[in-house]
């Protein structure tokens, strides 16, 4: 019951602290190759822009509502 509440052992919170560690690396590293991909595109994220994302051609549309 003991091991339920982190009192495991020593070898199970190293494994635990190296996954985690691990983890963290794969994070960080697909953070940085999804920034320099949209560096090299030169693609920004905007938020959505509403209906207008829809529209062919946004100035010939007279009525967005």
């Amino acid at each position: 019951m003991g091991a339920l509440f982190g009192s495991g052992s020593g070898e199970q919170k190293a494994a635990a602290e190296r996954a985690r560690r691990e983890q963290q690396i794969a994070n960080d590293r697909q953070l940085a190759t999804q920034a320099a991909a949209e560096q090299r595109t030169g693609a920004s994220r905007r938020n959505p822009r509403g209906r207008r994302l829809f529209v062919a051609d946004a100035a010939s549309k007279s009525n967005l509502s």
